[in-house]
Formats: C-alpha cells, sequence, structure tokens
C-alpha cells in the first residue's frame, strides 16, 4: 500500500458511498443518459500525423519524489512518440479525485491504487475506466499477483505495478553505533535498543502524530509482525479481530507512545517534522514506506534499514504493490490508443528502470536492476506478510468503515491511552463484517 502514499497513500473509503455521493445530484449518475461509459480502446483515434496532447495527473502528495523520475519518463516516451505530448501535472488527491469524478471531468490518465482499496473497482462499476482488455498490452514479465492488482471482474484497468511497498525501520547508524546498538536479532532485542536510546536521551522513533496516514505506519509494521496469522485467518473469516495477537500489536502501539519512544511533542508534529527531527540528529529512527527511500538517501544520515522482528527474531513484513506508476485511462477520452501506448511504455522495463535509478524502490521484476546495496537491503526479510489496511478493507462494508475506523479512532485513541490494545481490537471487531456472515 503504495504513499501514496499508499500508499499505500490515500485516505480511503469505501467508495461506493463516496461516489454515489459524489454523483447523486448530478445529470451524469451513473445508469443516466449522460453516464461515462466504458469504450473499446480502439474506438477513438486521432487522424494520422496530428499532434495529440494526453493529459495526465501525477500524484500530489508524493511529488517530491516523483517529479524528477516521471520528468524523464515522460521526455523519454515523447521521443518515442513524437506525434503525443504529455501533460503531467502533479493534481490528484482524494479531493481533487472526487470532484473530478462528480463533475464528471477526468484528465486522461490518473494514478489509481489497484485491489488495495476498493476504490478502482468502484470506479470500474460507476463506468468510469475504460477496458483494457482487449488492448493487447504486453503481460510477458509479469506474474499473476500484478495482473491480479489490475484486475476486476477479469478485466484489465490499468498498467501493471512492477515495484515492492513495505513499511521499515529506517536508522541512523551512527547514533546506533555511539549507543552499542546493531539491528535487532529479536523484538526483545528492539524494545531494548529503545529503552537504551531514551535513557541517552535520544527520541528512539519520529512520529507525525498529526498526520493520519503517517502515524499509522508503526501499526502497518507491527501488524504483520504480531498477527499476520490472526489477520489472515479474520480476513477468511475463520477467526476475529479479538485475536489476543492482533489486540498484542494496538497495544504494543500503545506502549510505545506511553513509555515516550516517540519524544514528548509526536502529537502535534507532521510528516515534515518527523522526517527533519530524524535526519538531522534529533531522532535515532523513523518507521516509513520504503516509497520514501530516497528522501532519507538524498538527506546524507549514515542510512540503515531493518524490518521489525517478532518475539522468535522472524522478519514479516507488510506487503502491496507500490501505485507509483499503476494508471488508469478515463473512459471518456477521446485519444485511448495514445493513452494505451503510455501504459504500455509505463509497464515496460525502460521506465521501471528509470524509476527505480530515481527512487530506489524494490523491484519485483527480475529484470530491473535495484539501485543500490540500500535497495537490496529493504528487501531483506523473510516473509511477505499481509497489509492491515487492505485486509480492514475486505471487513468493512459502506455502512461499516472497518480501515477508516482504526486510523480515525483507534489510533489517536491508543496514542493518548485512551484505551487498551484489547479495547480497540474489540471496537474493530464489533463494526466488521466477515466472510461467512456475507
Amino acid at each position: 500500500m503504495t504513499k501514496n502514499k499508499t500508499v499505500m497513500l490515500l485516505t480511503v473509503t469505501v467508495m461506493s458511498v463516496l461516489l454515489l455521493q459524489a454523483c447523486g445530484g448530478n445529470s451524469s449518475t451513473p445508469g443516466s443518459s449522460s453516464a461515462p461509459s466504458s469504450s473499446n480502446p480502439k474506438s477513438s483515434s486521432s487522424p494520422s500525423g496530428d499532434k495529440v496532447t494526453l493529459k495526465v495527473w501525477g500524484d500530489l502528495g508524493n511529488q517530491a519524489v516523483l517529479e524528477e523520475p516521471f520528468k524523464k519518463i515522460n521526455a523519454a516516451f515523447e521521443a518515442k512518440n513524437p506525434n503525443i505530448k504529455i501533460k503531467y501535472d502533479f493534481a490528484q488527491n482524494d479531493q481533487s479525485l472526487n470532484v473530478a469524478l462528480q463533475a464528471n471531468e477526468l484528465p486522461d490518465l490518473f494514478w489509481v491504487q489497484g485491489d488495495k482499496t476498493s476504490k478502482m473497482s468502484e470506479m470500474v462499476k460507476n463506468g468510469f475506466l475504460l477496458d483494457l482488455t482487449s488492448a493487447n498490452m504486453d503481460l510477458a514479465r509479469f506474474k499473476a499477483p500484478e495482473k491480479d492488482y489490475c484486475t476486476v471482474n477479469g478485466k484489465l484497468y490499468c498498467s501493471l505495478p512492477s515495484f515492492f511497498d513495505t513499511n521499515v525501520v529506517y536508522y541512523n547508524k551512527d547514533i546506533f553505533n555511539k549507543n552499542g546498538l546493531g539491528v535487532p536479532k529479536n523484538w526483545d532485542e528492539f524494545v531494548q535498543g529503545l529503552d537504551k536510546l531514551k535513557t541517552a536521551g535520544v527520541t528512539p522513533i519520529a512520529l507525525a502524530g498529526k498526520s493520519e496516514w503517517d502515524r499509522a505506519w508503526p501499526v502497518f509494521a507491527l501488524a504483520p509482525a504480531f498477527a499476520n496469522n490472526a489477520i489472515q485467518a479474520a480476513q477468511l473469516g475463520k477467526g476475529k479481530l479479538t485475536d489476543p495477537a492482533f489486540a498484542q500489536t494496538l497495544q504494543a502501539f500503545r506502549d510505545f507512545a506511553e513509555k515516550g519512544y516517540f519524544g514528548k511533542d509526536f502529537l502535534a508534529q507532521d510528516m515534515a517534522g518527523a522526517q527533519f527531527s530524524f535526519t538531522n540528529g534529533k531522532s535515532a529512527a523513523i518507521i516509513d514506506g520504503t516509497w520514501n527511500n530516497a528522501t532519507y538517501v538524498a538527506s546524507g544520515i549514515n542510512l540503515g534499514r531493518f524490518p521489525i522482528p517478532n518475539k522468535e527474531g522472524k522478519r514479516v513484513v507488510q506487503s502491496s504493490y507500490s501505485n507509483f506508476m499503476t494508471y488508469a485511462i478515463s473512459a471518456q477520452t477521446k485519444h485511448s490508443p495514445e493513452a494505451i501506448k503510455y501504459l504500455s511504455f509505463l509497464s515496460g522495463q525502460e521506465a521501471q528502470q528509470i524509476m527505480e535509478d530515481s527512487t530506489g524502490l524494490v523491484p519485483t521484476i527480475k529484470d530491473i536492476k535495484p539501485k543500490d546495496d540500500g535497495v537490496k537491503e529493504m528487501a531483506v526479510f523473510d516473509e511477505a506478510g499481509l497489509n492491515i489496511y487492505s485486509v480492514l478493507t475486505v471487513l468493512s462494508t459502506p455502512k461499516s468503515n472497518v480501515a477508516d475506523t482504526l486510523m480515525k479512532e483507534v489510533i489517536p485513541k491508543l496514542m493518548t491511552s485512551a484505551i487498551t490494545g484489547e479495547q480497540g481490537a474489540a471496537i474493530l471487531d464489533k463494526i466488521a463484517t466477515y466472510p461467512a456472515q456475507q
């Protein structure tokens, strides 16, 4: 869960509610005479030789990371396709996308999160996205899970992912070395190290307590380490969120806040402040996504990375595909053949290598060469576990959003010690709809 962020990085609700609200008072509601409809990818084209401009929306929240690679990607594409001009604007966030959906004024292409949330499938259901199944895109380099990311009801709707997102502990090697610490071998060693740093007067972990998504990264990292089996059981309807392992996950997050591992003023700190605290040496570590690796490398600190180990020393990390290069085409584009050419380029090795060289993401395709040893370091784990946000989204309904409740209610209450981990798990369990109940 690419940030976009995940993102891993949209503030996602179950979009059936949002989209129906957005279109409710509009003459362009799905089913009306002016509703958008998926068109044949080959049905619209420009006269041969005419210059076509494609309007593309980029991820506003990750502009700092993505601006350089997309300048290079778009230049490379235009060099190969001189009749196509890419007008690429970092204009997309939750609000702008929902406004565009309501007004039925989507750009030709915009980024999506695939199957990480319900949003893409809801846009498909409401006729906003172009069906790419018959577009003859080259999918030979990709495995089934990468294809599944872009598939709704057996049909393809976006360019395919080629990078892996997870959360790691970024740490300052100089501060760790000064305090006699290294990469922890298990959970107890990890916590003992945090205690040692706090005693030395160093904030162990910088946290953006003010930012809804960024304050959740420790929970996202802790969940698979502590409770991957329990989360999977809940997702399949074979268990519940009240499982003690999941309650311990939430309790560990509360304990970190209560013990001062996040510092004194983390509740008022945004992500920029948390990142600055880490990069200027005030904090020894920060838990963040692999999508922000380039930001920490650019700071020039002696940087290290490790996944949080569980009590047995096993490193189970949250996994999801990066949405940095997964784009969909509006069903109403007037330039579908040209838009498909752009998506095909994004799904190809040349564009993906440009992204890798600029950002240092973790590749999932063998022909993408890792940028450096730091990228290899992020790929050192024992098991790719589940994404807790995605699981809670599966357990949600239009009337009861479990993932949203975690973000907006449970995590804030844990940070302020208003509830225990067990109580937080009970809150989520009460509103969850497990598969066996559907």
